[in-house]
C-alpha cells in the first residue's frame, strides 16, 4: 500500500468490481473520461482482472480513504517508459460523498511521489477534458503546467472538445525552457 496523508493507493480487488461498474456506468463521472458507452458487468469484471496482473508499462490502483479504508476512487500509471522514465496517468475519485474534499488532491500527491521516488520516473502526463477546470485547477497547484493541447480532439454530447496535455517534472522543471 502506497499512503498519503488522507488517501491510500493499494492494489485492486475482485470486491471492487461492483463500484468500479457502478462509477463507470456513472453520467458525472464518466464526462471528465474517454469512456463514453455503458459498461456491463462483466468487461468492468474482465478490465479488473487484467488491472490486478499488470502489463509491465502499467500500474493500477484502488483509491481508499485512510481514515475508515473505504474504496472511493481508481488511479493508474500507463504507457510507462522506462527508459526515457516517463509515463501517462489517471485517476478519478468515483465515490460523490468523498467530493471536494481533498482525496483527490491528495491521491495525485501520493502518486507522483511514488512514480518519481519508487518508481525512479523523470516526468508524469495527464491529458484533461478543457472544460474540466476543476482538474485543471487542481493538478496546477501541484505543480504540473500545460505542455500542449488537441483541439478538437474529442466529440461528445454533440459537440467537438479540446484535450490538455499537462505534465510534471521529477526535478521540478516547470516548462522546457527551465532546462536550458
Amino acid at each position: 500500500m502506497i499512503a498519503g496523508e488522507h488517501v491510500i493507493l493499494r492494489a485492486f480487488e475482485r470486491e471492487d468490481a461492483e463500484r468500479c461498474y457502478r462509477w463507470m456506468n456513472d453520467p458525472n463521472i464518466v464526462r471528465t473520461l474517454k469512456s463514453r458507452y455503458p459498461i456491463a458487468f462483466s468487461n468492468e469484471v474482465e478490465w479488473l482482472d487484467r488491472a490486478m496482473q499488470p502489463r509491465e508499462d502499467e500500474r493500477h490502483f484502488a483509491i481508499e480513504r485512510k481514515d475508515d479504508r473505504a474504496h472511493i476512487g481508481n488511479a493508474s500509471i500507463q504507457e510507462i517508459d522506462w527508459v526515457s522514465r516517463t509515463a501517462w496517468f489517471g485517476l478519478f475519485i468515483g465515490d460523490p460523498t468523498a467530493w471536494n474534499r481533498g482525496f483527490g488532491s491528495d491521491a495525485i500527491e501520493t502518486l507522483v511521489r511514488f512514480a518519481f521516488d519508487e518508481m525512479n520516473l523523470h516526468k508524469l502526463r495527464i491529458q484533461v477534458f478543457d472544460y474540466n477546470e476543476r482538474a485543471k485547477t487542481i493538478l496546477a497547484s501541484r505543480g504540473f503546467v500545460q505542455e500542449g493541447k488537441l483541439v478538437r480532439d474529442f466529440y461528445r454530447e454533440g459537440t467537438w472538445h479540446d484535450i490538455v496535455i499537462l505534465s510534471i517534472f521529477r526535478d521540478g522543471l516547470r516548462s522546457p525552457e527551465d532546462h536550458s
